[in-house]
């Protein structure tokens, strides 16, 4: 259900915007992409399109590998043109034959493919829900436990969108705006089924020419959250229910956002603000006027310079894997890893949660990994047991709500590079959980009809469950499976809790 509002918003006020100038860490990637929307992950891998119209998979480290298409698709996904964010490890990519998900490696047939053209597709959101938003020319879809299904105004369809983000409205809920040309407006969630759509609170004066680029950050501790736009050759912020337009002297171009992190490309400059430090810097150094491409979680981006593909960040920062920017944490404990280049020489990493004490982890007790990641430092949160692997950290202690985990590199000559990644709590029961009696149960309810004889990977035995944790648990984390709608938030925990656990049989 769609209910028409308005939306009431303080009085606007304008600043100057005045960057600090740094030379950005560059990694060259040793293949040619289009100058097409792409997808980057926290982690540091990323999919896009190459010159030829092929997605392939991309790593900070500049290796690549090709997507393939997955054995179950009906459709051959042919010729790729674009790429968009689907979830934190995941991404909709267009093709000759419709839109495709890509995920861990493979193009994936969506159920929902021949209802949305691919050409048609605008942009793509993500709300802290986990839902995805999908901005189209014929209307807006939200996607939500792989069901697609349209919002309307009154039962009219939402057209002419031009651009898409997921940010607070007025009241700071969380709400995802589209702009319409010279329209801005946002959908407020009233309940699980229902939204009010209310006007963004601009004058039309303000959005003359219309809406050009739309970005969200997402929330912190201490925020919930911001929403940028570029409109009538401005730069605009609304956060606390408040519009602030910012001069910077050149035409704002485009942006790309991802966790706390905004890349702007204005005349032939090109910016990073971030928001925890409510801090602007120009990048230095360039070669020649970048096109954005797409940004992750960590703080980096990866832009189309010439005919080459560089991944820019503001240093070497510690990457965390095991949790993702604002994630719903439902288990009391997670393996948390802060990944190092090894050529960044790192002597430690300290680890820290909220605003507690932090904890050091020497290099002489970091993992050295293996396979894609062989040049890369792992230092684990938890610590490590008696075999050396990864023990999980504890969320214990924490109560209910949103928190912080910061990774702080040090290096011999003294500096220091610091990650802060939120996530909110959701505890449940405690206790070991195992496969038997806890997880085959979900097992059964819910994934064997697709697990078992296909179209998904064969899931029916502990050992399977045991060889794909890691991705059974993103998946439902996601809220990309089970495919036939959302899992119970219960469930979610108690599988999270099996694989953190040991992964009991």
């Amino acid at each position: 259900m769609v209910l028409l509002g308005v939306g009431c918003v303080a009085g606007n006020v304008s600043e100057t915007l005045t960057p600090i100038p740094f030379t950005p860490t560059q990694v060259t990637a040793a293949l040619a992409l289009k100058a097409s929307p792409g997808f980057a992950d926290e982690r540091g891998g990323g999919v896009f399109i190459d010159i030829s119209g092929v997605a392939v998979r991309l790593q900070a480290d500049g290796s690549q590998s090709r997507l393939e298409a997955h054995p179950g698709n009906r459709v051959s996904p042919g010729p790729a043109s674009a790429v968009w964010p689907l979830g934190p490890f995941s991404a909709v990519v267009a093709t000759s034959q419709g839109l495709f998900v890509a995920d861990s490696g493979w193009l994936i047939e969506p159920p929902w493919r021949e209802l949305l053209s691919a050409d048609g597709l605008i942009g793509t959101a993500l709300d802290d829900n986990g839902v995805g938003w999908l901005a189209h020319t014929t209307g807006l879809f939200r996607l939500e436990g792989g069901v697609l299904s349209e919002l309307k105004a009154e039962g009219t369809s939402l057209t002419g969108i031009t651009a898409i983000a997921v940010a607070p409205g007025a009241d700071s809920g969380p709400s995802v705006w589209v702009a319409q040309g010279e329209k801005l407006s946002y959908a407020e969630r009233t309940s699980t089924n229902g939204f009010v759509i209310k006007d963004s609170g601009l004058l039309p004066t303000d959005v003359t020419g219309g809406i050009t680029a739309l970005a969200g950050l997402a929330a912190s501790t201490a925020s919930a959250g911001e929403l940028w736009a570029i409109a009538d050759h401005a730069l605009w912020r609304f956060a606390a229910a408040r519009w602030q337009r910012y001069d910077i002297g050149r035409a704002p171009r485009e942006l790309k956002s991802a966790g706390r992190v905004l890349w702007l490309l204005a005349g032939d400059s090109l910016y990073r603000y971030d928001a925890d430090a409510s801090s602007w810097a120009e990048a230095r150094g360039l070669t020649a006027v970048p096109t954005l491409l797409a940004a992750d979680a960590s703080g980096a981006a990866w832009v189309r310079i010439g005919e080459g593909t560089v991944a820019l960040s503001a240093g070497v920062v510690p990457r965390l894997d095991g949790l993702f920017q604002n994630e719903r944490v439902y288990g009391i404990e997670a393996v948390v890893l802060a990944l190092m280049p090894k050529a960044s020489s790192p002597t430690s990493v300290f680890f820290k949660l909220d605003d507690g004490v932090e904890k050091k982890v020497p290099v002489e007790q970091a993992i050295a990994a293996d396979g894609p990641l062989a040049d890369t430092w792992q230092f684990s949160f938890g610590g490590l047991d008696a075999t050396a692997a990864p023990r999980p950290a504890s969320f214990a202690a924490l109560e209910d709500g949103p928190h912080s985990v910061t990774a702080t590199a040090t290096f011999g000559d003294g500096t220091t590079a610091a990650r802060v990644l939120y996530f909110q709590l959701k505890t449940g029961s405690t206790g070991p959980v195992g496969w038997a009696a806890d997880i085959k149960p979900i097992f059964d309810s819910r994934c064997h009809k697709c697990h078992t004889d296909g179209p998904g990977r064969d899931l029916s035995t502990y050992e399977l469950w045991v060889s794909n944790q890691t991705l059974i648990v993103n998946a439902v984390k996601d809220q990309r499976m089970p495919a036939d709608g959302l899992m119970d938030p219960t469930f979610v925990q108690r599988i999270a809790r099996w694989a953190n656990g040991g992964a009991l049989p």
